[in-house]
């Protein structure tokens, strides 16, 4: 037995994260961080999304394909792929790091306060 929520459950939740950080966050800063965290994550999922559909149409035409040509140019167009998927990565882990740093240097002042 499989429990779903209802579009109301889901929206209620995400009216209950939107408020909580809100109000955590002075300004509305926090509502704005949760939203590009949000974001961010949706990003990634769609990326990884791509990347699978890729790695699928890459095996297909390994599988079918009987050109020389084709099989070097798909295995290049898979190393460039890899490749890519590695840039995005590490600028989202520096971006990561990033938002660490400006957080640890808001909770300093604000406890030296």
């Amino acid at each position: 037995m499989e429990l779903q929520l209802s579009d109301n459950a889901e929206g209620g939740i995400a009216r209950a994260q939107a408020a909580a950080a809100k109000a955590s966050g002075a300004r509305g800063e926090g509502l704005a961080g949760h939203q590009k965290r949000g974001i961010a994550s949706l990003d990634e999922r769609v990326l990884f999304f791509l990347l699978v559909i890729g790695i699928v149409a890459l095996v297909a035409v390994w599988a079918l394909a009987t050109s020389p040509l084709v099989l070097y140019g798909s295995l290049a167009g898979g190393v460039v792929m890899i490749v890519l998927w590695g840039v995005i990565r590490l600028r989202r882990i520096e971006q990561i790091k990033r938002e660490r740093v400006r957080e640890a240097d808001a909770w300093r002042s604000e406890k030296s306060k």
